[in-house]
């Protein structure tokens, strides 16, 4: 059985069981309590895209990707590192979302 274009709640729910709070979701983005990691939802509700938080240490990232991988595969779902991204504050109270290349080789 194929998972729901954006299945939010399955999301929402890998992330309460390991600890992590979801706290704002927008369109494809999903927004984490603390902003350590940003995921975004893929053409298809099986892929999941992660990002770190420039602000984020490497080995922090990491385990939150390892712990977010295994419990997402579980409910059929393949997370991918996609990068790193920034957030920032702009004009008034708006905010800015930079997505940045992974470099990785």
């Amino acid at each position: 059985m194929a998972l729901p274009y954006r299945p939010l709640g399955v999301v929402k729910q890998v992330l309460e069981e390991i600890g992590l709070e979801m706290t704002y979701a927008y369109e494809d983005l999903i927004f984490i309590q603390h902003n350590p990691v940003l995921l975004q939802f893929g053409k298809v509700g099986e892929i999941l895209f992660f990002y770190a938080n420039v602000e984020t240490a490497d080995m922090e990232a990491g385990q939150l990707f390892t712990l977010i991988q295994a419990k997402a595969g579980g409910q059929g779902i393949t997370l991918l590192h996609r990068g790193r991204y920034r957030l920032s504050e702009a004009d008034g109270e708006r905010l800015s979302l930079e997505f940045l290349e992974d470099v990785e080789s």
